[in-house]
Formats: structure tokens, sequence, C-alpha cells
């Protein structure tokens, strides 16, 4: 087993994709995320994968993050929105670097987010709950600047 080696996880930017907003993430196993030809290509699926619905397609309020790590077998595209206020859905995708054109969806079966995209989750989990879930009325302005940059 290797040793545990530090991620840098950025916050790159908040896009607007039909009425949605997407906080989006990025977390790299060397050095900086640098896959400016796959990042155009995941900006144009975000409006496919907003539609994916699941066993329970709660109602939810149009906000969300994409975390994309180049991890050690591709690059993972995991997006994730509220749903019914306290759960989170996630769909998590994996793409070679080479065909970056190219998702494959992988959750489904049992597979998690990873310990450095739990640490967004987490950060993303803690904002929610105190700037929507916790206010006599929703502050989801300042869930959406609500943003972090880290090693871990």
């Amino acid at each position: 087993m290797s040793s545990y080696k530090t991620r840098k996880i950025e916050f790159r930017e908040t896009i607007e994709v039909n009425d949605w907003k997407i906080k989006i993430y990025t977390i790299s196993k060397i050095g900086n995320f640098d896959h400016p030809v796959f990042y155009q290509f995941v900006q144009k699926e975000i409006a496919s994968w907003l539609t994916m619905e699941n066993s329970f397609n709660a109602d939810h309020d149009q906000i969300g993050f994409l975390i994309l790590h180049a991890g050690t077998e591709g690059i993972f595209s995991l997006m994730n929105w509220w749903v019914d206020q306290y759960m989170l859905n996630t769909h998590i995708f994996l793409s070679n670097p080479n065909k970056p054109n190219q998702f494959k969806k992988i959750s489904g079966d049992g597979l998690a987010p990873c310990i450095w995209e739990l640490e967004v989750i987490n950060h993303e989990r803690l904002s929610w709950m105190k700037n929507v879930l916790q206010k006599e009325e929703p502050d989801y302005p300042t869930y959406i600047n609500d943003v972090f940059n880290c090693e871990i």
C-alpha cells in the first residue's frame, strides 16, 4: 500500500446551467488540476447530468456542486445536489484523460466518494446546514458564495 499524500482542492467557479447554480471544485493527485479540454467537455455535460433521476426523485432547490478529481484511475466527475432539503444526490462518472469527452457512469453499485472528495462534501454539508437549514429563511446566496480551498 502506498503512503498517503496530500492533494490540492480548489474552488474554480460557480456557473449557471439553465436555472441551476453549480459550484465547481477540482482536486488533483499531482500539482494543479490541468485538464482544460476535459473541463470544457464536462461543462457541456452538466445540463444532462442534472436531469438524471434516481429512485428517490425528491424536490430540490436547483443548487449543486461538481467535484472534478484527477486521480490514479482517471478523472472523476461527481455531480451533487441537495434533495428533499436533507439528502445529497450524487452521480459519479469516470473519464480517461486521453478521451476527455467520454464519461462512464460508475456510481450505483456501492461506490462512494473518496477521502479527498469527502472533504469537499463535508464543507458543502456544513455550509448547507448553516446557511439553508438553520435559517428561518434559506440564505442561498451566502451558501453559493461559501467556498473553500485547501491541501489535505
